[in-house]
């Protein structure tokens, strides 16, 4: 815990006050070794202002390393080759303020200015060589160029990793971005997906309900026995409503599938006891299908039954005096319904659609997720049709 919390306090520390620290210690060390030598080696020439000038030029650059590492590169590698040109004796801390200067250029800049360090640090020392008076020799060169294409390699290393670094990072996040995305589609989809089942659950199991509870006010009095039918309707109506909701409420707290013991998703085999309710309710329903029932993925038969109960409880409710056909036909890749009625005209479909368009935009849904084709509007010869041609070849399941 104590290291973690050094390791904390340094990497708060100001990296620019570090920097210039760093020139300071370096300062120092350049000016103590210059003032430790004078009247030494005669090969050289005697420290004057000049001297000590170019000597500050080497090491105080290095606190802008991090702000213009070029800049400061240039500028210590210039003074450490003007002064050996002009005869003075190298001054070792210089000439290593100049290396980790290099590091910096190569380590916190791009490739093209990381590979212009490395030339000027060449030329640098190529001038540093040809010029010096001490002749330090091929080893001492050598070994020079070796030390800065080191210091050059590992700034190079560096700057690779920190990009390697930020790429896969950025990536990352990408890919989050794209998965929250996806995230955010998947929910509305479920929303829409409950929406629409919810509406046809209970929009349909009301409908029924109001209108025969409207019938039945209205003969209560003189068809008694009536009345009582249509109230044992009502009851049942409302229980299988409210069976439906349980299911869906089981469904929406994300209860354990195992254990799911309410009632089945409806499809096409259900809809004789669907056509039986509504012609119950007051709309004679006939049935009709052609063609031989095949397997089907699971969400089109869905869909299929939603759709016709959508299209019959719209019927029920603005027809008026009517008989609705319901015909179901299995082609070999697609199903094709078609729900009509003969009760009053309408202009447009939306005088048919109840709920605010509620009910047509979850048939345009429904159908729409599937590929299909969906007609609805009033007939010429009067009444309603609804026109559905739902793809077998998949959909969601």
């Amino acid at each position: 815990m104590r290291t973690r919390g050094l390791f904390d306090r340094i990497r708060r520390v100001d990296p620019h006050a570090v920097d210039a620290l760093l020139a300071l210690a370096f300062t120092v060390a350049a000016l103590w070794t210059v003032a430790a030598r004078v009247g030494g080696d005669d090969r050289y020439r005697s420290d004057g202002f000049l001297g000590i000038g170019l000597v500050l030029l080497q090491t105080i650059p290095l606190a802008a390393r991090c702000v213009a590492p070029l800049g400061a590169l240039a500028l210590s590698v210039a003074a450490i080759s003007l002064h050996a040109a002009l005869g003075y004796q190298e001054v070792p801390p210089g000439t290593f303020a100049a290396l980790v200067i290099l590091y910096s250029a190569a380590a916190l800049t791009d490739f093209r200015k990381g590979l212009l360090a490395g030339a000027i640090a060449a030329a640098g020392i190529t001038v540093y060589f040809t010029t010096n008076r001490g002749d330090p020799g091929l080893v001492a060169a050598l070994t020079t160029f070796v030390t800065y294409a080191a210091g050059w390699g590992l700034g190079t290393y560096v700057r690779g990793r920190r990009e390697y670094t930020d790429l896969v990072e950025e990536r990352a996040a990408i890919l989050e971005l794209g998965r929250e995305v996806r995230a955010r589609e998947a929910v509305a989809d479920e929303r829409a997906r409950i929406a629409r089942e919810l509406h046809d659950m209970v929009g349909h199991a009301l409908n029924l309900i109001v209108i025969q509870s409207g019938g039945a006010q209205r003969v209560f009095d003189s068809k008694p026995e009536l009345v009582r039918d249509t109230l044992a309707s009502i009851e049942s109506t409302g229980r299988q409503a409210l069976t439906d909701m349980e299911r869906m409420l089981g469904v929406l707290r994300g209860s354990d599938p195992d254990s799911d013991g309410l009632s089945p998703q409806p499809n096409l085999g259900h809809i004789d006891a669907l056509a039986a309710q509504v012609s119950e309710a007051g709309l004679p329903v006939e049935v009709t299908v052609e063609g031989t029932p095949s397997s089907m993925p699971s969400s089109v038969d869905l869909s299929a039954y939603r759709i016709i109960q959508e299209a019959l409880t719209n019927a029920l409710k603005h027809a008026g005096p009517a008989r609705a056909c319901v015909r179901i036909r299995y082609w070999p890749d697609t199903l094709e319904l078609e729900i009509t009625d003969d009760g009053r005209g309408t202009t447009s479909p939306g005088e048919r659609d109840d709920h605010e368009g509620r009910g047509l935009i979850g048939m345009r849904e429904r159908v729409g997720m599937f590929g299909g084709e969906l007609t609805v509007g009033p007939r010429a010869e009067g009444g309603f049709r609804v026109h559905a041609m739902l793809p077998l070849g998949g959909g969601p399941e």
